[in-house]
């Protein structure tokens, strides 16, 4: 049996606690035989308590790429040599249960697959630096893009792995519920417009949640469905952006094999679609 610590961060009711570990151990005896002993589950009451310690933490830890993952409910990392799972409950009980079972499930599986320091302190792919030096892109602007690739990458992986252990309407609300494009997101586009790098950075954020969607569309009762909130959600870009997107999720996904080092150096290699697009509109 995994080990679950837990740390408590604000008025976290014990109920709620038992709640979320029964959610993670029920899912750890299912993704047996697998290497995770150990994890930490730290529980914040309020959304603010998590952005002051993420700020906090990605410093001491050195993490140079942008902040991206403000608003999801629930995460993980393995910053300190150990997985570690971070939740908010204040954005956790704005969602349905079945999106609440599909996240936290979701995290289980990456302390499964990406549980090591190696999966965070990434090496820069071959094919970014060819990019970086094609296009000009300062390394932050590279350290950014082999974030998003990266957590789009192990977000596949962990989808393929749930739906292939027998997840799949947790999974496929999951998936959704990343797929719903708010009106932030519409601004954060517009916000972008114009200016190839940011235009071209918001293309690659978008395939966590499309790329966490692809391991489900073979399956024949909600395949179609997930595919076309998958067309939806990319519908707002114009057309030549939302195809070039829509063909890495659909062509490069499906082909990436076992290794997750290997499968970010793909997608990113595939991202030169993104920006080649990008820079032509200069």
């Amino acid at each position: 049996m995994v080990r679950i610590v837990v740390s408590k961060f604000g008025k976290v009711d014990v109920k709620e606690i038992r709640y979320i570990i029964e959610v993670m151990e029920e899912c750890y005896r299912r993704l047996e035989p697998h290497e995770a002993d150990l994890v930490d589950l730290y529980v914040f009451e309020r959304s603010s308590s998590v952005e002051g310690f993420l700020t906090k933490e990605y410093r001491e830890v050195g993490v140079v790429s942008a902040p991206f993952d403000e608003l999801f409910f629930v995460m993980h990392d393995a910053w300190r040599g150990t997985s570690r799972i971070i939740l908010c409950l204040e954005r956790m009980k704005l969602l349905p249960r079945l999106v609440q079972f599909g996240g936290i499930r979701h995290e289980v599986g990456h302390s499964v697959l990406h549980g090591d320091l190696r999966y965070y302190l990434l090496p820069f792919p071959s094919a970014l630096l060819d990019l970086a030096n094609r296009f000009g892109l300062s390394r932050e602007y590279a350290a950014n893009v082999l974030y998003l690739v990266s957590i789009a990458v192990k977000d596949y992986e962990v989808t393929s792995l749930l739906y292939k252990r027998g997840y799949m309407e947790d999974q496929v609300a999951y998936a959704r519920h990343l797929l719903t494009v708010s009106e932030d997101d519409k601004l954060s586009w517009e916000t972008s417009r114009g200016k190839p790098l940011a235009e071209a950075l918001y293309l690659i954020s978008c395939l966590k949640s499309t790329g966490c969607a692809v391991p489900l569309l073979p399956d024949k009762a909600f395949g179609q469905e997930t595919k076309r909130e998958m067309i939806k959600s990319v519908s707002h870009l114009p057309a030549d952006y939302s195809n070039a997107l829509l063909k890495i999720v659909l062509d490069g996904f499906p082909s990436l094999g076992a290794d997750t080092l290997d499968n970010i150096n793909c997608i990113a290699d595939e991202c030169k679609i993104i920006l080649e697009i990008a820079f032509s509109k200069r």
